[in-house]
C-alpha cells in the first residue's frame, strides 16, 4: 500500500508544482530558445526537472522509510540534479559534468552499490561506473522531443520494479514509486505539444537514480550470466538504443557526440513521415515489448529464452540500421565517404547478409531443438547440434549462394525471391542431412529436427528479407500529416502500381488513403492494405469525410465523361486531379 501511495502522492505533487515552476522559469526568463540543433521551435519553460526532483524527494521523505542504499542514491541524485540545473541555467562543459558523475558514481560504489558481473573488483567497478553514468547521459540525450523522456522513464521505471523487487516494499522500492509518480506527473504537461521541459536537471536525475536502483544488493538479480547482463539491457533498451544510434552516426560524421542534434531515434522516426505524437508513441511501443521480453526473463527456461533474445535483437538491428540510412541533416563535405561504407557494409554489402544468414541458421536449428526436446532431454541432445553446426553453417550458406539470394536487392523482395530461399533452404538441409549421415551415420540426431528447421528457416529467412520493405511500408502508411493525403481513382494493376510508386518514392510527399471503382465487385476489398470504399458516385462525400488533398486517376481505361465529373468534383473542393501513367517508351536515338 505504501509504494501505491507514494507513486500517487508524487504525481499529485508534480501536477500541482510543474505550473509553479513554470511561472518562475518564465519570470526569470529560463527557457528553452530555438536553435539549428535542437528540435523545438518556440521558447519553453526550462525547469521542469526542479518539479520532478522535489515532487521524488519530498514524497520519499513523507513516506519515511529510507535506509542506507537509498539515501546514497537520493544524496547521489541530488548532486546530479543541482549539476543539471547549473548546466541549465550557466551551461557547463562535458568534462566538468563527466567529471562529477563519475565521482558521485564512485560514491555509490564504495556504499556498496555495484554490479557483480565478472567477480572481479577491479572489473566490475569500471563496468559499474560506466553503466550509472552511460545510463545517466543516456536520459538526458533522449529528452529530445515532446514527452519522450518522462514517458519512458514512467515506463522503464515499472519495468524495473516488476523484474527486480516483485512483492518487496523496501525503501528502495518507495524511491521508486515516488519516481514513477514524479516523472507521469510531469508527463501530464510534457506530452505533445509541450508546455514546459524537464531540461538536464530533470534527465540527469532521472537517469541517476534509475541506474543506481538496480544496483541495490536486495532486489539485484541472481543466478545466471545471460539474466544479469541481459535483463538490465532490455528494461533500458531505448536509452541505449537512442544514445548508440546517435553516437554512432555522429562518429562517423566526423561530429561532436556530446553535442545536440536532430539525429535521434525520435526525429527520424519523424523525418520518415510520422507525426511527433506517433514517433513517441512507437517508441513507448518498444519499451513497453522490450519491458515484458525482460520480464520474460525471470519466468522462462534460460535455454529458451536465449532464442527469444536473439530474434529481438534482430529486429532492434534492422531498425537501427534502417533509422540510420534516414536523412537527417545536410551532408558535410568528407562525411559521405565514412557513413556510406557503414551503410554499405551494413545493409547494401553481402558481408552483412551472410553475416545474418550465419546468425539465422544458428537460431532456426537451435528453435528446432527446442521444439522437438524439452528440460533434461534438450540439454542432452543440444550437444549433438554444436557437434555439427559448423558443417551444417557452411553447407546451408554454400547452398544459399548456388541458389542465387545473395544476388537479389531487399528493398524489392518479391514472390520470386522467397522462391529463390526456399530452393537454397531445401538444397541446403538436404545436403545437411546427407553429411551427418556420412560422418555420425545419423548416430544421436534427430531427422524431424531438420524438417522442424527447414520450416523455421524458411520463415526467418523471409521474414529478414522482407523486413526492410515492411518497416518502409509501415511508416510510410502512417505518414498522414507530413504529407498530401490521396484517392485514387482505379483499383486495378494500374492502382496497385500507383500505391507501389508512392510509398516507394518518398519525394512525391504523398500518402495513399483509400481508392475507388466503378467495379462495384470491389467495393469493400483493399489494395496494400488501402480499402476500396465506394465509387465514382460518391466520390464529393468522401473526399470530404477522409480529408482528401488530391485524387490520382491511375486507370488509362477511362471515360470522358467520368473525367470530366472528377475535375468538377475536385474543382469544388479545391483539389488537384492527377494522372499516374505507367509505360515503355521507344527512345528517340535521333533526336539531337
Amino acid at each position: 500500500m505504501i509504494i501505491y501511495t507514494a507513486a500517487l502522492l508524487a504525481f499529485i505533487t508534480a501536477v500541482i508544482g510543474v505550473p509553479v515552476v513554470k511561472r518562475i522559469a518564465v519570470s526569470r526568463d529560463v527557457l528553452s530558445h530555438p536553435k539549428d540543433d535542437r528540435w523545438n521551435n518556440k521558447h519553453v519553460p526550462l525547469l521542469g526537472g526542479v518539479a520532478i526532483y522535489a515532487a521524488t524527494v519530498l514524497t520519499f521523505a513523507v513516506i519515511g522509510q529510507t535506509d542506507q542504499h537509498s539515501i546514497v542514491i537520493v544524496c547521489g541524485g541530488t548532486v546530479v540534479f543541482v549539476l543539471g540545473l547549473i548546466d541549465d541555467l550557466w551551461r557547463l562543459s562535458p568534462p566538468v559534468k563527466l567529471i562529477v558523475e563519475i565521482t558521485v558514481s564512485s560514491l555509490l560504489i564504495v556504499a556498496g552499490l555495484k554490479l557483480d558481473i565478472t567477480g572481479n573488483y577491479a572489473v566490475d567497478t569500471v563496468i559499474t561506473i560506466v553503466w550509472i553514468v552511460g545510463i545517466t547521459n543516456a536520459f538526458n540525450l533522449l529528452d529530445n522531443m515532446d514527452g519522450l523522456a518522462a514517458g519512458i522513464a514512467g515506463i522503464t521505471g515499472i519495468v524495473v520494479f516488476l523484474c527486480l523487487f516483485g512483492s518487496a516494499r523496501t525503501p528502495v522500492a518507495a524511491l521508486l514509486a515516488s519516481l514513477i509518480g514524479a516523472a507521469l506527473g510531469f508527463l501530464v504537461y510534457n506530452f505533445n505539444p509541450a508546455s514546459i521541459f524537464m531540461g538536464d536537471s530533470g534527465s540527469l536525475f532521472i537517469g541517476f537514480i534509475l541506474s543506481g536502483i538496480v544496483l541495490v544488493p536486495e532486489i539485484k538479480l541472481s543466478g545466471q550470466l545471460l539474466q544479469i547482463v541481459i535483463i538490465p539491457v532490455l528494461i533500458f533498451l531505448i536509452p541505449i538504443f537512442d544514445t548508440s544510434v546517435a553516437v554512432l552516426t555522429r562518429k562517423l560524421s566526423g561530429l561532436d557526440a556530446t553535442k545536440g542534434g536532430k539525429d535521434h531515434t525520435s526525429h527520424r522516426l519523424v523525418k520518415i513521415g510520422l507525426s511527433e505524437r506517433q514517433a513517441v508513441l512507437v517508441i513507448y511501443g518498444i519499451s513497453v515489448l522490450s519491458g515484458v521480453l525482460a520480464y520474460l526473463g525471470r519466468l522462462m527456461p534460460v535455454y529458451v529464452y536465449i532464442e527469444l533474445i536473439f530474434l529481438f535483437s534482430i529486429v532492434i538491428v534492422f531498425l537501427g540500421v534502417y533509422l540510420s540510412r534516414i536523412k537527417v541533416r545536410e551532408t558535410r563535405e568528407g562525411e559521405k565517404g565514412v557513413v556510406s561504407i557503414i551503410v554499405n557494409v551494413t545493409y547494401k554489402r553481402r558481408i552483412f547478409e551472410i553475416m545474418l544468414d550465419l546468425v539465422i541458421i544458428f537460431l532456426s536449428l537451435y528453435g528446432a531443438y527446442i521444439l522437438r526436446f524439452e528440460g533434461p532431454a534438450f540439454r542432452a541432445n543440444v550437444v549433438t547440434l554444436f557437434k555439427a553446426l559448423p558443417l551444417i553453417l557452411s553447407i546451408q550458406i554454400v547452398s544459399f549462394a548456388i541458389a542465387g539470394i545473395y544476388r537479389g536487392v531487399w528493398k524489392y523482395t518479391d514472390t520470386h525471391d522467397v522462391w529463390t530461399i526456399m530452393k537454397g533452404i531445401v538444397m541446403g538441409v538436404s545436403l545437411s542431412m546427407l553429411a551427418v549421415l556420412l560422418v555420425w551415420r545419423f548416430s544421436g540426431y534427430s531427422r524431424t529436427v531438420f524438417i522442424i528447421y527447414g520450416a523455421i528457416l524458411l520463415i526467418l529467412m523471409t521474414l529478414s528479407r522482407y523486413t526492410y520493405r515492411s518497416f518502409d511500408y509501415l511508416f510510410r502508411k502512417s505518414n498522414g500529416s507530413a504529407s498530401k493525403r490521396v484517392l485514387i481513382y482505379g483499383a486495378g494493376d494500374s492502382g496497385m502500381f500507383a500505391v507501389s510508386e508512392i510509398l516507394n518514392n518518398g519525394q512525391l510527399g504523398l500518402t495513399p488513403v483509400c481508392f475507388i471503382d466503378d467495379d462495384a465487385m470491389k467495393h469493400g476489398r483493399s489494395i496494400h492494405g488501402y480499402p476500396v470504399v465506394g465509387g465514382i458516385d460518391g466520390i464529393e462525400d468522401i473526399i470530404r469525410s477522409r480529408d482528401i488533398d488530391e485524387v490520382i486517376v491511375s486507370t488509362p481505361k477511362v471515360r470522358e465523361d467520368r473525367i470530366k465529373r472528377i475535375r468538377q468534383v475536385c474543382e469544388r473542393s479545391n483539389i488537384a486531379l492527377k494522372k499516374f501513367s505507367l509505360g515503355i517508351e521507344d527512345y528517340d536515338t535521333k533526336q539531337k
